[in-house]
């Protein structure tokens, strides 16, 4: 697959022990990286998550990070999951996703 020509993909993470899923998406920019946004949970919630110097694109969600390529970014959000959003998730369980 020729990247800069595939547009977006999907980087998703399950947690079976959890039954969690999220996924995020990436986005192919012009200086050749991925940009990799989330966006399931409402705005004041990922800025409580994230904090509010945190770049946030109306229609795309938070920007997470940058990325080389769709393993880059899957290792790289696994990790975010894993150290930021599922702790958040545990100390916030009325948190609810922003399509539910």
């Amino acid at each position: 697959m020729t990247q800069e020509n595939y547009g977006h993909w999907h980087v998703d993470y399950y947690n079976e022990e959890l039954d969690f899923f999220t996924t995020a998406t990436g986005f192919y920019d012009d200086i050749e990286a991925w940009k990799v946004f989330f966006d399931e949970y409402r705005t004041e919630d990922l800025y409580k998550i994230l904090g509010s110097n945190c770049s946030m694109d109306k229609d795309l969600g938070v920007l997470l990070f940058r990325a080389t390529d769709y393993n880059d970014a899957q290792e790289k959000f696994s990790q975010w999951v894993e150290s930021v959003l599922i702790p958040y998730i545990k100390a916030n369980p009325k948190l609810k996703r922003k399509y539910a």
